[in-house]
């Protein structure tokens, strides 16, 4: 289908009267949708959709461009006060997860695709040096079950290069052939870090290796995402990255539930593993905010096939009218 790009998407510096219509309150920003605000005479209904440039680095100095414009009259405005500090949470949410995720586009294009493959394939590799370390200090780990582990990892690092050649042939109908797989590599860490979560000592004392385990989670539906998007699924695409966003926020949940009511390993925790265990928190519930824009995208994808690929290459943000 022909898009006509020039006529649905501008870029979000040059449309002053947006700008200030955010600045005074008038519109609001839902993830990366702008609304018309609470009070107005068209509440709730959408006036655009925010794309936020490829490079993790352009993202950043344009979310802290947006911030300061918003910012900017704060204290002079009387009305709409609201309305804009909600706006100016949004973006902050937006920033840190960024700084999480390194990229908002992960799910979505083809080259945060390969992006997160590589992450993957770095996280895995840091889980078999620690796999190794602590199979060496605790001696508990048999031949044959290394051998085991061994070949797990194996599928796993072959799922992940067999996935980023058909990405890179294009070949969506292999691709889709791995779904099955992927989703099974989410669900087993999933199981993993649900039974880590509910044990307090875990949470304190394995924090690294579940941090990386989440990470790999993490990735695992981004992952899951595109290729159901490349697949033409587009359901179940978005709806990987609402059930991840669910996933971590209730294993953030069990987590806290576990650490408060055993009240003994709470009394042993030190002042830097309280601290480190409430930035990984932290981490998880900032992912939301792009997990959310993310989703919302896909749907931009399906209407306008090919319209994120002026993401991935714009310095600014975007905006793609309603």
């Amino acid at each position: 289908m022909f898009v006509n790009v020039d006529a649905l998407v501008r870029s979000l510096p040059d449309i002053p009267d947006v700008l200030a219509k955010l600045h005074s309150g008038d519109y609001t920003l839902w993830g990366g949708v702008v609304r018309h605000s609470k009070g107005t005479e068209k509440a709730g209904q959408i006036v655009g959709h925010l794309l936020f440039p490829g490079d993790s680095r352009h993202v950043q100095e344009s979310l802290q461009n947006l911030q300061s414009t918003l910012s900017s009259g704060l204290g002079s405005l009387q009305t709409g006060m609201d309305q804009v500090q909600q706006s100016m949470n949004v973006l902050q949410g937006l920033q840190s997860a960024n700084l999480v995720m390194s990229g908002l586009n992960l799910a979505v294009t083809t080259a945060g695709f390969v992006i997160v493959c590589k992450k993957l394939d770095k996280i895995s590799q840091k889980i078999d040096e620690q796999s190794k370390t602590i199979t060496h200090t605790w001696h508990l780990v048999s031949e044959a079950h290394e051998r085991n582990l061994l070949a797990d990892e194996a599928r796993f690092r072959g799922l992940l290069l067999t996935a980023m050649q058909f990405c890179e042939e294009n070949d969506d109908q292999q691709l889709k052939a791995l779904i099955g797989s992927f989703n099974e590599q989410y669900q087993f860490t999933k199981l993993l870090l649900d039974r880590h979560s509910r044990i307090a000592t875990s949470n304190v004392a394995c924090l690294d290796q579940i941090s990386l385990l989440q990470n790999r989670l993490v990735n695992l539906g981004l992952i899951m995402s595109h290729v159901q998007l490349k697949a033409g699924s587009y359901k179940y695409s978005r709806q990987s990255l609402t059930e991840l966003a669910t996933d971590i926020a209730s294993l953030n949940a069990s987590r806290v539930k576990a650490l408060s009511e055993d009240r003994s390993v709470a009394s042993m925790i030190t002042h830097e593993q309280f601290a480190g265990l409430t930035r990984f928190l932290q981490d998880g519930t900032r992912m939301t905010p792009s997990l959310t824009y993310q989703a919302d995208l896909i749907e931009l994808e399906v209407k306008h096939p090919g319209l994120l690929q002026h993401a991935t290459e714009a310095r600014e943000i975007l905006l793609i009218a309603a």
